[in-house]
Formats: structure tokens, C-alpha cells, sequence
């Protein structure tokens, strides 16, 4: 099973596209698409209405950062809701095919910029814990206007969990800058230009698995734990 996120930001947006039908071609045209998002310590689980053809869904207006998505049937939904109050479940196997299962994510400026790139963040992701470790000058672009970081992370308990994101100089062995960062959110960090230089790298002190993106003015960036490419608008 996987879960679908967006991106909402005053500098970039986005538009979920998802098929509903799998890589051999098998089409379900009765799977629908449902959002879930923390609150209160559950998880609150309603039915997305969002543009569609025969081949796809589009989501767009509802794209919220504290907001994921996924396809199931509303049979299953109405069977799993009460456990799916406490943690997300893997409870439909329409997305788990072999090649994966692929939604496209688009990402736009409101000054004409476009990209886009694979949107699907696989169950078992979940539940998994890490920590990242990356110097910050081959991930941004000094020469840029600015340069933001964008860390989504879902994890399968309703809660936003705290953790910190530290910018540490290498060189003189300190923190130069803590930002802190939500579970079930999608983070917005605005990197100063002082530290892009080689001294400078960034570590993510997180018990959860995430992805992150890095918008510039000329291309995105995108890494996660399993993910790492460049997109070029």
C-alpha cells in the first residue's frame, strides 16, 4: 500500500496525479481516493473530492501539508476505520506491484517554473527510524534566490512527533543552527546563504523515515532515504 502527499507553500504548488490502474494495465475504476490527517491524536479519515477522468485522479485544491492520501475501496475503509483511528493499516494491495506502482507529482512556480517526479511513499515506510547526515553545498545552489528545504515524513501513529534538524560546521565542530521538525507535516526550511559553503553540512536527528525536497530557483532536489535525484526545471 502506499500514501501520496503534496506540497502547499506561498513559493511552490503541486498536483497529485494518481491512475487507477496498475503497471500490467489492470484498471479499477470502483478504488477511490481518501485523505487522512492527525487531529487529536487520531487519525480523522474522510473521502477526498477531487477532479478525475477514466484513467486518473487529480488533487490539487486539497493538498494540505499536514494532509496525506491513499486509494482503497470504501468498503475497506468503512471495515478498517475504527482501527485506522489509531494507525494507518496496510489494508489494500492495489498500489504493491512489481514494477512499483507509480504517481506523479507536479510541481509548479507561480512564475512559470515546472517539474515533477515519482509521489509514492511505500507502507512499510512508516514504521521505519533513521537519521540523515549530507553536506549542504552539493545538495543547494548559492547563486539561487533562495533556497528552501522541504522535509516530508508520515509516520503510521497520528501524532507530530518533535525532532530537529541541525546545521553543523564541520570545521569548528558546532551548531549553528536547530530547526525543528514535525511528524506527519510537511517541513518548510528556508536555508541562509551563509551556510552553503564546504564547512557547512546538515543533520537530520529524526526516529522516522522521511523525503525531502530542496526547491531552487533552477532545479529541485530531491532525497529520501531510498530516493536521490536531481529534477531540472
Amino acid at each position: 500500500m502506499n500514501f501520496f502527499f503534496g506540497i502547499r507553500s506561498k513559493f511552490i504548488n503541486s498536483e497529485i496525479k494518481i491512475p487507477k490502474f496498475q503497471n500490467s494495465g489492470k484498471f479499477n475504476q470502483n478504488i477511490k481516493v481518501f485523505e487522512a490527517f492527525p487531529l487529536n491524536n487520531k487519525w480523522n479519515i474522510n473521502k477526498t473530492d477531487c477532479d478525475e477522468n477514466k484513467d486518473f485522479y487529480f488533487i490539487s485544491n486539497e493538498i494540505e501539508n499536514n494532509k496525506i492520501f491513499f486509494l482503497a475501496h470504501e468498503h475497506e475503509v468503512a471495515q478498517n476505520k475504527i482501527k485506522l483511528f489509531d494507525e494507518l493499516k496496510d489494508f489494500n494491495n492495489f498500489t504493491d506491484t512489481a514494477p512499483a506502482f507509480r504517481a506523479n507529482l507536479k510541481l509548479f512556480l507561480d512564475n512559470g517554473g515546472i517539474s515533477s517526479y515519482q509521489s509514492e511513499y511505500p507502507f512499510e515506510m512508516t514504521k521505519r527510524r533513521g537519521n540523515i547526515l549530507s553536506p549542504i553545498s552539493i545538495l543547494l545552489n548559492k547563486n539561487a534566490e533562495k533556497n528552501i528545504i522541504f522535509f516530508k515524513n508520515i509516520f503510521y501513529k497520528p501524532i507530530n512527533e518533535k525532532t530537529y534538524l541541525y546545521f553543523i560546521n564541520f570545521q569548528q565542530k558546532k551548531i549553528v543552527k536547530k530547526v525543528e521538525i514535525l511528524s506527519n507535516y510537511l517541513n518548510e526550511i528556508i536555508v541562509d546563504k551563509e551556510f552553503l559553503n564546504n564547512e557547512s553540512i546538515c543533520l537530520l536527528k529524526i526516529v522516522l523515515v522521511f523525503q525531502c525536497i530542496c526547491q531552487l530557483k533552477i532545479f529541485i532536489y530531491l532525497l529520501s532515504i531510498r530516493i536521490h535525484h536531481i529534477i531540472i526545471f
